[in-house]
């Protein structure tokens, strides 16, 4: 072979693999971004140590499917107008106490009762921090 053919063969070999290494590296950014999010994600508790335990047990409880906010706009729980706790609409009642008991004992298979995973003090907790939720949802009404 001769020395053009070698070059040229050298070349195209070089153009091959820089081409897939650019391709491979949006995969391997994708990946560190996935790796990141999830080690964030995982440490949300240490990250955001200046929750406050209610907003923390939020979180952790009810969010899945009430949504961060509270409004209950999530895939879960879209159209029932219960999820959504930022409002004036409440099953059996929205006063501390009502609120209090439908964390305990859960709400006709919609909700599960949480008096076997939370103490007393965490369902107070949790109370006070859905009348923050409300709070904030009203402020931010027009």
């Amino acid at each position: 072979m001769s020395r053009a053919a070698i070059g040229g063969v050298a070349r195209s070999s070089a153009r091959r693999s820089a081409g897939g290494a650019a391709a491979a590296a949006p995969l391997a950014c994708l990946a560190c971004l996935a790796c990141l999010a999830g080690a964030l994600l995982g440490g949300c508790g240490k990250l955001f140590p200046h929750r406050a335990p209610g907003e923390q047990l939020y979180v952790d409880n009810c969010a899945d499917c009430h949504g961060l906010d509270g409004r209950g706009n999530t895939a879960r729980e879209m159209g029932q107008s219960y999820a959504d706790l930022t409002d004036d609409v409440w099953k059996f009642g929205g006063d501390d106490t009502s609120v209090a008991n439908a964390i305990r004992e859960g709400s006709f298979e919609l909700m599960p009762g949480f008096q076997q995973k939370l103490s007393d003090e965490q369902i107070q907790e949790l109370v006070a921090y859905l009348r923050v939720l409300r709070k904030r949802a009203a402020d931010a009404a027009p």
